[in-house]
């Protein structure tokens, strides 16, 4: 009863507003009569003057987006889009149970838990006096992602050391875990002395000292918010000694060739002269 009685007054109050684009940025008189695109209703608009908060969460984690009131009253969430109502006080009044109050006076956060895509949009939170107090929220759904710089093939001298940087790129919270893969196998906890694997603030390194053929693979950053990616590690072995290639030492060969021919040289010469001087001997 209570909620048949305060949803008139809730829609009425929200049906003119404008999107804006910054975080605390009040809306301008070229947006009042402006729609929001991507096909949602020309009610997402904003009234002049009137304030929206951005928060960004990743797909498939959780958002808490936020409402504070100090004065007494009833607090409802209101879905922008559809004029869904979400909560009334502390019970959850959609039928989509991902939607939860935290009630904490005087804070009356909305928990979106496993978020998706089509949640992004503008919520509000209502609280019953007069005149109707309210707090805009825009959620923003972000993809996070990872990368490894050079990829997807990297080639790497036999003997010198590697290091690979795991990046997460858009990413709105802290992964629990980052695990490295050789081909199919977790590397993270493997006792092998030349690999060592750091945390860093925006993701994960892997150091393998003295490269070795045996450490060509390929390499998977899987954080545990993110989607994962891979690089190529071809190893490039160490050069023959041209030398040893050819049995031994160019400039003894040199020498000892040299000497095996000039006695033919003085033979040769011996010849033509005595068949210039006609004392040539058959």
């Amino acid at each position: 009863m209570i909620v048949s009685v305060f949803l008139p007054i809730l829609l009425a109050a929200t049906s003119t507003f404008c999107v804006i684009h910054s975080t605390g940025a009040a809306c301008s008189e070229s947006c009042l009569e402006k729609k929001k695109t991507n096909g949602n209703s020309s009610r997402d608009v904003l009234k002049l003057g009137e304030f929206v908060t951005d928060v960004l969460a990743q797909n498939g984690s959780s958002a808490v987006l936020p409402c504070k009131f100090t004065d007494p009253g009833i607090v409802t969430w209101i879905r922008r889009r559809d004029k869904q109502l979400l909560t009334f006080g502390r019970i959850t009044h959609s039928i989509d149970t991902r939607f939860v109050v935290l009630p904490d006076k005087p804070n009356w956060n909305l928990w979106i838990k496993n978020v998706r895509r089509e949640d992004a949009g503008i919520y509000e939170c209502h609280i019953q006096t007069e005149p109707v107090q309210q707090r805009l929220i825009r959620l923003n759904i972000t993809n996070a992602y990872s990368l490894i710089p050079g990829g997807p093939d990297l080639h790497v001298k036999q003997g010198s050391n590697l290091r690979l940087e795991c990046r997460l790129m858009a990413a709105a919270e802290t992964p629990s875990y980052i695990f490295w893969y050789r081909d199919d196998r977790m590397i993270n906890y493997d006792d092998e002395p030349s690999v060592k694997i750091e945390a860093t603030k925006n993701g994960s390194v892997l150091h393998i000292e003295k490269v070795k053929l045996s450490h060509g693979a390929n390499y998977t950053c899987s954080p545990s918010n993110a989607k994962p990616t891979y690089v190529r590690i071809h190893v490039i072995e160490e050069e023959e000694n041209p030398a040893a290639m050819h049995g031994g030492d160019r400039r003894s060969s040199t020498s000892s060739t040299a000497s095996n021919v000039a006695p033919i040289y003085l033979f040769l010469f011996s010849e033509l002269s005595n068949y210039f001087s006609g004392r040539i001997i058959y």
